[in-house]
């Protein structure tokens, strides 16, 4: 394959974050045979100086005004690369970006390309560009699902064409020359348009592509101001009159279709402007300025479009370039390999020194913070925290409404919608069939991930099995994080359906097809191995507990010895079901409040009694039928029901106490919640809870459906101020020595190189 060089310019003005972000991001490109030229516009932030740490890494170039087509013209000029690569200082490229462009250029027919454009913003992701198009007439549409959707009417006298987004588009240079660079009437929106049609009306292929992905963090500028309604939107309009009345006519339509076009585009604005003032978004002020704003733009877009040639780069100017065979200035160097990955956000990198290249993980989680907070997608929240933190670059997959991708707490997080379309055979077993459809869905969108990003391992929880598909492909090796087996909990519930039956089928074919397990105690792996019948290989096994992030000391709340409190507080959380020994805790609380009229409870999580049959047989939810029982503890036993993570903390931190008596955990992630926040804590002594909690050390442990030794425990504890403090002090230091995000992270990624060193 022929290896083409890059000229990637980024034209920036006053954003010196985000185009710092940029460059870091840009050490990590798998292709290494690329330039970097950046534009720095009549820039008031300290831009330049940022850039002297680039010095012979980078060219530098000035543009006198905030135009962006002049200045991709002056980074054109320079441009030494066979191909010519445009990203907005306020993206960051995926890891294959270069790669996959390299291939499609293979096609010497080939004069212009780009991809998918993701925003990334928090609050607000979603697809800004996906295989774009746009006419003579300034009509676009930027997001389509493949080049085959009809969205676009065959009207006549259009002229329809592939487009590409200006911060994802990718021409060759001499093609670019040969239509004279970038019309430089375009201050700012309709460049990317204007270039592509010209290219097309000579005759050169343009065509915009699925993948390519760019993640775009957009950020305010001179134009506008990001996440608001403010912006120099009459510069739209008036680029839209001048393309119009330049492009209209080469597709064959008349005068009076294209002022009926730009009359449209102004209309538009102006009611949206009066929308905006009515939703008192803008004042009255900025409500007639913008509206005089669009009259000005309106009237210099039509004069220039009828009177005015367009404004390109000259033959003179373009034979006074460099010599066209004058290599590029690389921009990688010998550290580039090892530099650790930048959070696209902030710019913030790990201040850690890599030995080794940092890895790149796709972890799986149906469910996942901050939308859903449950115990697999906690845990997977937190490694992914670990990861970013040892440098590495962390890819998190979980279920959305739609494909959409944010950056939150150190990860690209890839929302996954399903239908259930496929494994029709399963209809009646909805659960099975839910669950194979999303994995199935996962699977296509790692097989995404490989392509655009390069990830090198896949991380799945059994639960939900996420992965299952995945790891039957063999595409790429999947480390399979065992936890309690849906198996198991139908033995605890008494569960015989066919559905359960099969879900316990499909759990073990996940098992042996995974390349590697890594169960979270040695209790999980004692309970797949007698549920499951078989015992896993001594070199494909390695066992890593859970690990949390540590509280700050400030936010530590031991108990007070000295002045205790008038109340003291018993906290439970986890859902309300059988299995997380709720029941047994409901027969404790009188026995304990009747003892200790100063104890109250508070009850946090979501109710499930319709899955564990507990409505079906009491006619009533957990904490109704609790209050009827006990009408007398109403003021004393309080049900948050779900909360969320901020209320979660709180209540960790204020509590005297933490009791979570479940019949089954395959480690316990609460305990060491609790813990965190040095509380001493109260458990069974059942699967990985031993091993979280010491007994007599950190807690006490009791028997589980032993609601008399609970209820003993509780009072124990509660009855001796030391013990809650030492208990209390002893779990936290347990915690900071054993059981952190990073100490859990470091033995992930040891196991990680093992399996990509696997072959």
């Amino acid at each position: 394959m022929v290896e083409h060089t890059f000229s990637l310019v980024v034209n920036t003005i006053d954003r010196v974050r985000p185009l710092q972000t940029l460059l870091r991001a840009l050490e990590s490109q798998s292709y290494p045979y690329f330039e970097v030229i950046v534009v720095v516009g009549p820039t008031r932030d300290n831009t330049v100086e940022m850039l002297a740490a680039y010095d012979g890494r980078i060219r530098l170039h000035r543009c006198p005004t905030a135009n962006l087509s002049q200045s991709r013209n002056i980074g054109l000029l320079a441009a030494r690369g066979d191909l010519v690569a445009f990203i907005d200082d306020d993206a960051v490229p995926s890891h294959h970006w270069l790669a996959q462009l390299n291939r499609l250029f293979a096609d010497p027919q080939l004069a212009g390309t780009g991809g998918k454009v993701y925003r990334i913003h928090p609050d607000k992701p979603l697809i800004q560009h996906h295989i774009g198009v746009a006419s003579g007439l300034a009509e676009q549409v930027d997001v389509r699902s493949s080049w085959l959707e009809a969205i676009v009417p065959p009207g006549e006298g259009y002229q329809w064409h592939g487009r590409m987004m200006g911060t994802n588009m990718v021409f060759r240079r001499q093609d670019l020359l040969a239509v004279g660079g970038f019309d430089e009437f375009y201050q700012w929106v309709y460049d990317d348009t204007d270039m592509a049609l010209r290219l097309v009306n000579q005759g050169k292929l343009v065509h915009p592509v699925k993948e390519t992905v760019v993640y775009h963090v957009p950020a305010s500028s001179r134009n506008r101001a990001v996440n608001t309604s403010l912006g120099n939107w009459w510069i739209q309009t008036k680029a839209a009159f001048y393309f119009s009345l330049k492009n209209g006519p080469l597709g064959g339509n008349g005068r009076s279709d294209i002022f009926r076009r730009c009359l449209h585009l102004w209309h538009g604005h102006l009611l949206w402007y009066s929308y905006l003032r009515r939703q008192r978004l803008i004042t009255a002020g900025q409500h007639w300025r913008m509206r005089l704003q669009e009259a000005r733009g309106a009237l210099s877009g039509s004069y220039y479009g009828l009177r005015r040639p367009v404004k390109r780069l000259s033959l003179e100017t373009i034979n006074q370039m460099p010599h066209p065979n004058e290599p590029i200035l690389p921009f990688q160097n010998e550290t580039s390999a090892v530099q650790p990955v930048v959070d696209p956000l902030s710019g913030r990198q790990p201040q850690i020194t890599l030995v080794e290249p940092p890895l790149r993980i796709c972890l799986l989680s149906m469910a996942y913070p901050p939308h859903q907070y449950e115990g697999v997608g906690r845990h997977t929240h937190l490694m992914a925290q670990g990861l970013f933190e040892l440098g590495h670059a962390v890819h998190v997959i979980t279920r959305g409404e739609s494909d959409a991708v944010s950056f939150y707490d150190g990860a690209y997080v890839h929302q996954t919608p399903f239908q259930t379309r496929r494994y029709g055979r399963y209809r009646l077993f909805p659960r099975l069939h839910n669950a194979l459809n999303y994995s199935h869905a996962v699977y296509e969108q790692v097989r995404r991930l490989m392509l655009n990003d390069g990830i090198q391992v896949v991380d799945s929880p059994l639960w939900q099995m996420d992965g299952l598909v995945t790891a039957v492909s063999g595409e790429i090796p999947v480390a399979l994080r065992l936890q309690t087996a849906v198996k198991q909990i139908a033995g605890i519930q008494q569960n015989s359906d066919t559905d359960s039956r099969l879900l316990g089928e499909m759990e073990q074919s996940f098992i042996q097809h995974a390349a590697y397990l890594i169960p979270n105690s040695q209790a999980t792996v004692t309970a797949v191995q007698k549920v499951y019948d078989f015992t896993p290989r001594p070199d494909r096994l390695t066992i890593i507990p859970h690990g949390i992030v540590p509280a700050p000391e400030e936010m530590v709340r031991p108990f007070d010895q000295q002045n205790p409190p008038d109340t003291l507080t018993v906290l439970y959380v986890g859902r309300l079901e059988k299995r997380k020994g709720i029941r047994d805790l409901f027969a404790a609380i009188p026995r304990v409040a009747g003892r200790l009229p100063h104890v109250q409870f508070v009850i946090v999580g979501a109710d499930n009694s319709h899955q564990d049959g507990f409505l079906a047989k009491h006619g009533a939810d957990y904490a109704t039928t609790f209050q009827r029982q006990h009408p007398e503890l109403a003021g004393r036993v309080h049900f948050t029901g779900a909360v969320s993570e901020d209320e979660l903390q709180q209540h960790y931190q204020r509590c005297d106490l933490f009791v979570a008596p479940s019949l089954y955990e395959s480690f316990g992630l609460i305990y060491l919640e609790a813990m965190n926040y040095a509380k001493p804590v109260i458990g069974c002594a059942a699967g990985g809870i031993p091993e979280v909690v010491e007994n007599g050390v950190t807690g006490l442990l009791v028997e589980p459906e032993a609601p008399s030794a609970l209820a003993e425990a509780m009072l124990t504890l509660l009855q001796s101020p030391d013990k809650l403090y030492e208990m209390g002090m002893a779990g936290r230091q347990r915690l900071l020595q054993k059981f952190t995000h990073i100490e859990m992270a470091r033995q992930f990624t040891a196991v990680y190189r093992q399996m990509i060193g696997m072959g």
